[in-house]
């Protein structure tokens, strides 16, 4: 259930300070075109309100081309950003929305939750529908939205991509589990945490910065895009079920194949959720590496493995 592959005890006592545990969930979610600020902020307002965090919000903001500083606002002047009633917000290419959440025991006594999402200028070539015009740019998406862990994660982590697929037409996204101490809000934006742990730093930092470095260039191009990794809950599109892939064949054809891959939900659009249990991962991770389709496959903790893997 969870990506942290640290011994936070260990970097806890290194760092001389007390560490109790403190787990978020948080979903990374992507798409091939920025979908206007107004959708954005729609959404990081419903998965606040879904999350129950909405009155925890104390950050709010826009960003615009050319400036480089997010423009602040009150958190309580966000809905006038979903409404577009922010002049300046006209072309904003990225939305912040993120609060405090209580945390009695860790440093400071709150976790960061909510989210932010960017669109930044790149050109992509699309598998379905119109191509962009030469010289006419695209602005993917990337957002990602911290929350809670509550006793159903998984079930919340499924909802907020039906909202992302249904608001922010969105074709790829994971579910992930990180420690408030390995920095969650930085793990699909590209900031690892600031860990004293050599060795683990390293290998935390390769994997955050390589998926930041691919989704900024090659994630939509080639015949299928790459996974991040596989998590508990996916988020999938026809862009990943539409052409086969070497050695598996059509992924969702692969998935359905066999007993003991996963469940694939139809939530409309074209798009798929496939949620898997920890023994799942466990057996599957590796045909998925071994084919090519994952970007990262470190080592990774399975806290709810509770029964003995297949061969």
């Amino acid at each position: 259930m969870t990506s942290d592959i640290f011994d936070l005890e260990t970097i806890a006592r290194w760092r001389k300070v007390e560490w109790r545990e403190c787990l978020l969930g948080g979903v990374g979610i992507y798409g091939t075109r920025w979908p206007g600020h107004q959708a954005v902020a729609r959404f990081m307002f419903e998965a606040a309100s879904f999350c129950g965090v909405l009155g925890e919000m104390k950050y709010a903001g826009y960003n615009v081309v050319g400036e480089r500083r997010t423009r602040s606002i009150k958190p309580e002047s966000f809905p006038r950003l979903l409404r577009s009633e922010l002049k300046g917000a006209v072309n904003a290419t990225g939305v912040l929305f993120v609060g405090e959440h209580p945390a009695p025991g860790i440093e400071g006594s709150f976790a960061y939750v909510g989210g932010e999402a960017n669109g930044s200028r790149r050109v992509v070539r699309t598998l379905h529908g119109p191509k962009p015009a030469e010289g006419e740019p695209y602005y993917p998406l990337r957002a990602d939205f911290i929350f809670p862990l509550t006793n159903d994660p998984a079930d919340t982590a499924s909802e907020l991509f039906r909202m992302a697929a249904e608001l922010l037409d969105a074709e790829y996204g994971y579910y992930f589990v990180r420690d408030e101490l390995c920095f969650p809000g930085g793990y699909v934006g590209g900031f690892s945490a600031p860990l004293d742990y050599k060795a683990l730093e390293d290998r935390d930092a390769a994997e955050i910065g390589g998926w930041a470095d691919f989704v900024r260039g090659p994630l939509w191009t080639g015949p299928w895009p790459k996974l991040r990794d596989l998590y508990e809950v996916n988020l999938l599109s026809e862009r990943h079920t539409a052409r086969p892939v070497e050695g598996l064949g059509y992924l969702a054809e692969w998935i359905e194949a066999r007993p003991g891959r996963g469940r694939l939900t139809d939530i409309g659009k074209g798009r798929l959720l496939w949620t898997l249990t920890d023994a799942e991962l466990f057996n599957t991770r590796p045909l998925l590496n071994e084919a090519g389709l994952l970007v990262s496959c470190y080592e990774r903790v399975y806290r709810n493995l509770q029964v003995k893997p297949s061969a």
